[in-house]
């Protein structure tokens, strides 16, 4: 009993006073404060590094909408000036044929008139005449074919005419078969008012029927 007692006493003696046991406990929760703290000033740093990195991001990319903003409205602006040139470039083109039935021969050289109109964008060719008159000085595409069908007994051809000049001949002289086609096309510059024609030579014939064998076309590629 004696020894057990002596053991209690001791004990008692060794237990800290009070006020250093709250001091001890003020101190590790003060610790316990100061490292939250830390972790929480920490995270905070990241949060502001974070959204300093996003700011950057933004400002990016709003100079780049700006960017791709003007550069959108440049091509917005030539797409309304092409529209514009193209409402206000002169359209012409023409396509004809000969009405079906022989052509020729003729004793004199004669001018072909080409009265079966598929196409006449601007009324520079007139049906009538077999005459295609530019509009404008520009530069022209014209093409013309020739036919001929049981007609072994005289030659097929004919001369292709810039005003009074004769730029080309296209034909066949030799007996070659029941049908016979040829064609051909030129690139010309024109100037207002010339006048553009197909003639038949002299003795020479042609054929056509609902194939529309025998054309002459044109149109203008670019003003100038």
């Amino acid at each position: 009993m004696e020894r057990i007692a002596f053991h209690v006493l001791i004990t008692f003696l060794l237990m800290p006073e009070p006020s250093l046991l709250q001091e001890t406990e003020m101190k590790g929760t003060s610790q316990d404060v100061c490292y939250e703290m830390k972790q929480l000033r920490e995270l905070l740093y990241q949060q502001v590094a974070a959204l300093s990195e996003l700011k950057v991001k933004m400002e990016y990319m709003e100079k780049e909408n700006t960017a791709q903003a003007a550069e959108l409205m440049v091509v917005k602006k030539e797409l309304e000036s092409v529209k514009k040139q193209n409402a206000e470039r002169p359209k012409v083109a023409f396509s004809a044929g000969l009405s079906p039935g022989q052509k020729g021969p003729f004793n004199v050289e004669t001018t072909l008139i080409y009265s079966k109109v598929v196409s006449n964008i601007g009324g520079a060719y007139n049906p009538y005449t077999g005459v295609f008159t530019a509009p404008v000085k520009g530069v022209y595409y014209i093409r013309f074919t020739a036919a001929a069908y049981s007609s072994n007994n005289y030659n097929m051809g004919v001369h292709l005419y810039k005003n009074t000049e004769h730029l080309m001949h296209l034909g066949e002289y030799d007996k070659d078969g029941t049908a016979r086609h040829v064609s051909s096309a030129l690139v010309l510059n024109l100037e207002v008012g010339d006048v553009m024609y197909l003639r038949l030579l002299t003795n020479y014939a042609l054929y056509d029927d609902a194939m529309l064998r025998n054309t002459f076309s044109g149109f203008l590629i670019f003003p100038f």
